[in-house]
């Protein structure tokens, strides 16, 4: 074997161990971690600032602290404006965007940092419109879904919702499902403006084994029926009739799934009632049934 085939050799295995290994070593890790024990200060802080999770089946609770545990130790929280990131802060942020994950796999897979501001925060982008104006604008935010690598959040924010009673306002909710959203898509980095266009719908990821053309097909009912929720919420508000969800929801599509999914977790059984189509939809999407859980 010449020279040059050896190394041209060694070059593909080595491609080859850095796409294969660094999955393997994160799949054990993962599994690893479900077998831990969250520590005591954090299951404190996960009680007290993420009330949903007192009301979880015992199975779904073990889960979440093996969500939990693996994320802290994927994912980078970094403090803004002179922000100290605390064990509070990390473990209260985890188990709100874990909760979506309790019936769908994968970890924000792409995610790599967190970025926590104090306060609601101010951005600056360019909006353009249908005949291709563009107009600057500056906003002030209490969280976004930056790219596929970075989610920012505002703690006074998060803090208010802990508080409180659950009323469907969950910025660490709203962000998530907008990653998931795009994740779903195929979609990196997210929009600059985090809110999702749906040009295709989200992937479901239950029942996972079924033929691909019925795949194709419950993809395409879902969305579907998403769509006709959509519309019909716009018909809504544009009646000025009042409306369980919060009118933002009919911005567009992707911010309705954001919103309902705020919803989904902090007030199931009233979404239920209210809206149960939409209900029903995120829990195919989701995997889980939270209005069963208080029951």
């Amino acid at each position: 074997m010449s020279a040059a085939i050896a190394a041209i050799l060694a070059v593909a295995v080595a491609v080859l161990a850095g796409l294969l290994v660094p999955p393997l070593l994160r799949r054990r890790r993962r599994r690893l971690a479900f077998g831990q024990a969250l520590p005591e200060p954090m299951r404190a802080a996960i009680t007290r600032n993420v009330p949903v999770t007192r009301a979880l089946p015992p199975d779904l609770a073990r889960r979440l602290d093996g969500l939990v545990i693996s994320f802290l130790a994927e994912k980078q929280f970094v403090g803004c404006n002179g922000l100290a990131i605390t064990d509070e802060i990390r473990a209260t942020i985890a188990a709100q965007a874990c909760l979506l994950l309790l019936g769908r796999p994968g970890l924000y897979d792409e995610l790599r940092s967190i970025l926590v501001y104090p306060g609601a925060f101010w951005v600056e982008d360019e909006v353009h419109d249908d005949d291709g104006l563009v107009t600057r604008r500056r906003r002030e935010l209490s969280g976004e879904a930056w790219d596929s690598q970075r989610i920012i959040l505002s703690w006074e924010d998060i803090e208010q919702t802990a508080r409180g009673p659950a009323d469907g306002y969950n910025v660490v909710l709203h962000e998530f499902a907008h990653y998931l959203d795009a994740e779903g898509r195929g979609l990196a980095p997210l929009p600059r403006n985090h809110a999702a266009t749906w040009t295709e719908a989200p992937r479901i990821p239950r029942p996972r084994k079924r033929p691909a053309s019925d795949r194709a097909r419950a993809l395409d009912a879902w969305h579907g029926d998403l769509v006709a929720e959509y519309e019909a919420l716009c018909d809504a508000v544009d009646r000025g009739e009042p409306t369980f969800l919060d009118p933002y929801a009919a911005e567009d599509e992707g911010e309705l799934f954001a919103v309902v999914s705020e919803e989904f977790i902090e007030c199931p059984a009233e979404l239920r009632a209210a809206h149960p189509r939409l209900y029903a939809l995120m829990r195919e999407f989701y995997g889980i049934d939270p209005a069963a859980w208080a029951a």
